[in-house]
């Protein structure tokens, strides 16, 4: 097992930008039909066709007439992506001359639509490649949906009232109809765990937090109990919140200081020819008082943008820093409060900490995208691997390129909030360390 994984995330490697990208597209919409053919099994729906009948995906029709036959659901994910483009055939060829997709078609009404297909080795490559669990799922006895209504229901009953819903499909049939005794009831006012759900909840505990990672769950045994500290998200919302506050600040300062700079412009009125000389000087020096202020307003919000700029900057280095500390004690399954500390409004710009390497997770959907917003952070981003996403809307086409915007510290926020996604709630610990 270990050397076809190694196989399919070096077969994932070996694509450029433009083949990752599209070939997570196709795997996405792959495990979608799959998804939904299960849905429909539960609800009595099955359909008997064979895989490579459901499997396959519509890809473009032709004649390419968008305006008359249009989008393709592969063509609008590709176009969000900044993927869908000319060179869209050609990349489906390469997929296919590396066995990852099998390309096909059908007749329509006005002419022929081509359909893709992902393979053994192209589905493996894109999980491993894309997947937050790449070695796929852990088991459990409740889907994710169900686990995370039933942690609901444990925390109403933390708090010591029902979870005031009206009628829950999964509640009625996944918690309470599939189960004997059920782990759920209707109480007025909504439902509530039971005693047998309170049980479940308590026993398995650790084996639904390890499959459904992203499922915030209560620990049974209390706060003391979890292996993320809510301070850490905490400090890490303050540290958000500062920079945010500080960015907003800059945007109304520079837009104040273009609006001045507009009215020192500002040309003299013209004015009638039969207005004496002295009506006239009167005007002059009101238009001129007019622009020497405005210019003098256009100084003053320049010297204060450039001052909330560093600042702005500051605090999105130690935003990134504080996250980048959480993130690293998550991996290691540390404490991440060894580590952070409250944002100041006034940091020391002459001892500013480094922003070392992320910390790997194992996990390559997480650690490229960690690595190339790491290094985008630290002024060396990430060398593109073919050519530039172009955006193409129904429109025409918007060139998407990985620069990040004008604003103070954006590349430094970034990153920081990327870290903060994955570690946020235990998360990330969860994802790396479900027996902790």
């Amino acid at each position: 097992m270990p050397a076809r994984t190694s196989k399919a995330l070096q077969a994932w490697h070996e694509l450029n930008d433009r083949q990752q990208g599209t070939l997570a597209v196709i795997y996405e919409l792959d495990q979608g039909a799959e998804t939904g053919r299960r849905q429909d099994a539960a609800r009595g729906r099955y359909d008997n066709r064979p895989a490579y009948e459901w499997r396959a995906i519509d890809f473009a029709h032709e004649p390419a007439m968008r305006d008359v036959f249009g989008w393709t659901t592969l063509q609008e994910r590709l176009m969000w992506k900044g993927w869908d483009n000319q060179g869209n055939g050609s990349t489906m060829a390469a997929l296919e001359r590396r066995g990852l997709i099998t390309r096909d078609g059908r007749p329509t009404q006005w002419g022929r639509m081509h359909t893709v297909r992902l393979t053994r080795e192209g589905r493996a490559a894109a999980r491993a490649g894309t997947s937050l669990t790449p070695n796929g799922k852990l088991k459990a006895a409740l889907g994710q949906r169900s686990w995370e209504v039933l942690a609901l229901l444990w925390s109403a009953h933390q708090r010591g009232e029902p979870l005031r819903w009206g009628y829950s499909t999964t509640i009625e049939r996944a918690l309470i109809d599939k189960h004997a005794p059920p782990l759920a009831c209707t109480v007025p006012g909504g439902y509530e765990i039971t005693d047998r759900g309170r049980d479940f909840y308590r026993e398995h505990y650790a084996a639904h937090v390890a499959a459904h990672p992203d499922v915030r769950a209560p620990h049974p045994d209390g706060t003391d109990a979890e292996p993320w500290p809510p301070t850490a998200d905490k400090i890490l919302t303050q540290h958000r919140q500062l920079y945010l506050a500080l960015r907003s600040a800059w945007k109304d300062t520079t837009k104040a200081r273009e609006a001045a700079k507009q009215e020192a412009s500002t040309p003299a009125p013209k004015l009638p020819d039969a207005l004496p000389t002295a009506a006239v000087v009167h005007a002059e020096a009101r238009h001129k008082l007019w622009c020497e202020t405005a210019q003098q307003r256009a100084d003053l919000a320049a010297k204060h943008a450039d001052d909330l700029r560093g600042r702005a900057e500051r605090a999105a280095h130690a935003y990134a820093v504080t996250a980048l500390t959480a993130y690293r004690a998550a991996v290691a399954q540390a404490n991440p409060l060894d580590g952070m500390t409250p944002p100041h409004p006034d940091p020391d710009t002459w001892d500013e900490p480094p922003l070392p390497a992320p910390t790997a997770t194992g996990i390559t959907a997480i650690d490229t995208e960690v690595s190339k917003l790491h290094a985008a952070a630290v002024g060396k981003p990430v060398r593109r691997r073919g050519p530039a996403p172009t955006r193409r809307t129904r429109r025409g086409n918007i060139r998407v390129t990985d620069k990040p915007p004008a604003e103070p510290g954006a590349a430094l926020y970034a990153f920081a909030e990327h870290l903060r996604e994955h570690v946020r709630d235990g998360a990330l610990v969860r994802r790396l360390h479900p027996a902790g």
